[in-house]
């Protein structure tokens, strides 16, 4: 006879000790003794401890369903989501950029993606505007962005593809978005983009130390620190109040201090535009991306700080606008995750894979369909279709459904409700890879586990999440 092994996962900040419990996605704060049984114990059944007991007989600590198949739940909805609810369509507008960012994918740094002189031709971006107004017709607005390399390099096609798209959406809200380096804005571009109510987001590392060792002229690679602070400036100066539509990207490179990009744009640099900041890539790369320990240090120092902003010890304006989002994170990966019912039944799958296609579509420059701009789109294991053939149905369930890749470990992983790993990343050549998909579990589940402490201290000490 097999031993009924809870499906369980047992945890302790420095205060309390916990049990999640998988199948009733719930988190239960329990006693030292109980702790270490659970942990010890593999046969369920065998503790009778009166809290153990009580807890079985409320629905807790029931073992695992070995019968349950690894699906998405929407797998059954996703050709009509392709047909009817595209979101955003993404146009590789070009392949080049006048910049050479040491960390960028396509720096020679990361496999098979560098810069090239492709670009969309007038003919390719009006078909993809065609397929996406048929593609999005229960949508209550089109969005339409523009990638590159760097987008300003193909104005002239952007402005013919803005007026195309607003005839072609007339009586639809359209929404235009642009992620620009900002060095080729002059007088025409700004009007056009203010004019045209862009959602622009300007790729700025900090300060004129950071900007300039890691974003650098193609060609020269001197600095371009000062070009994109006077045409922001420009735009301030032409659209006073377009620039507060404006955002910023900072990548924290791993050579850049971050407590004088951190301080740049708290303090010093429009404080009052939103700032995001994210982390060189690792997916692809050549050599391992390595932070400093001083850059982790100050780093987690602000994390800190903005666990106390959550408890209301400190105000918002003294915490990073680097690092604001982290509570957040944990409230939308951890907290609203446990509000909702997934208690399993017959499928379950993985939360961390999209609706390929429909979240956001991805068109290359030569017209083929990926899910979004991150994935590695020299890679066929992530083409879901093309302008010429339409979506490939298979390929997005294939993204879609991922845990297959590894439906055993699925099955069995007590993360499962808390998974946050995409396809993207997990290709070796054309194919997506077992291999890979487990490496990128076992970091995965080490990331939830130290939400869920993370969670659980801040909840000790009066953080509310509902709020």
């Amino acid at each position: 006879m097999m031993k009924e092994k809870a499906f369980i996962h047992c945890f302790s900040t420095n205060n309390h000790y916990y049990v999640y419990d998988v199948n009733t996605n719930s988190i239960l704060r329990i006693n030292k003794e109980i702790y270490v049984k659970l942990n010890e114990h593999t046969d369920i059944e065998t503790l009778l401890d009166d809290k153990i007991v009580q807890m079985r007989e409320q629905g807790f600590l029931r073992s695992n369903n070995p019968l349950i198949k690894i699906e998405h739940p929407l797998t059954d909805t996703l050709k009509s989501q392709l047909e009817n609810n595209v979101e955003l369509l993404i146009l590789q507008v070009t392949q080049n950029c006048n910049f050479r960012c040491e960390y960028c994918v396509y720096s020679g740094s990361y496999v098979n993606r560098v810069h090239s002189k492709k670009r969309m031709s007038l003919e390719t971006a009006k078909k993809a505007v065609d397929f996406y107004y048929n593609h999005c017709k229960n949508t209550k607005s089109a969005q339409i962005g523009f990638y590159g390399g760097e987008p300003l390099l193909e104005i002239e096609l952007i402005k013919e593809i803005v007026e195309y798209s607003k005839i072609l959406f007339r009586g639809k809200e359209i929404i235009f978005n642009m992620t620009t380096n900002a060095s080729l804005l002059d007088d025409d571009k700004i009007d056009f983009l203010a004019t045209n109510n862009f959602n622009l987001t300007i790729s700025l590392d900090g300060p004129e130390n950071v900007q300039n060792s890691g974003r650098k002229f193609a060609g020269s690679l001197s600095g371009t620190y000062q070009v994109v602070i006077d045409n922001i400036a420009k735009i301030e100066e032409r659209h006073p109040e377009y620039i507060k539509n404006i955002s910023f990207n900072a990548v924290l490179g791993t050579d850049s201090n971050f407590l004088d990009s951190s301080n740049y744009f708290t303090f010093d640099y429009r404080p009052d535009n939103l700032v995001t900041a994210v982390n060189v890539s690792d997916k692809d790369a050549i050599d391992p991306i390595m932070y400093s320990d001083e850059f982790r240090l100050n780093y987690f120092y602000e994390v800190f700080k903005s666990y106390l902003w959550g408890l209301n010890r400190i105000e918002e304006q003294d915490v990073s606008k680097l690092v604001r989002s982290y509570i957040k994170t944990i409230k939308t990966d951890i907290h609203d995750r446990l509000q909702l019912n997934t208690i399993r039944t017959i499928k379950c799958h993985p939360s961390g894979p999209c609706l390929a296609g429909v979240n956001r579509l991805f068109v290359t420059v030569e017209g083929d369909f990926f899910p979004c701009e991150r994935v590695n789109e020299t890679s066929k294991a992530y083409n879901i279709g093309n302008l010429d053939e339409g979506f490939w149905y298979d390929k997005s369930y294939e993204l879609l459904n991922i845990g297959k890749l590894t439906e055993r470990e699925c099955r069995e992983c007590w993360a499962i409700n808390f998974c946050n790993c995409c396809a993207a990343g997990i290709e070796e050549g054309d194919k997506l890879s077992r291999k890979k998909r487990l490496e990128k579990c076992k970091s995965n589940k080490h990331v939830v586990e130290e939400r869920l402490k993370e969670y659980c201290t801040l909840r000790e000490y009066g953080c509310k999440f509902e709020d």
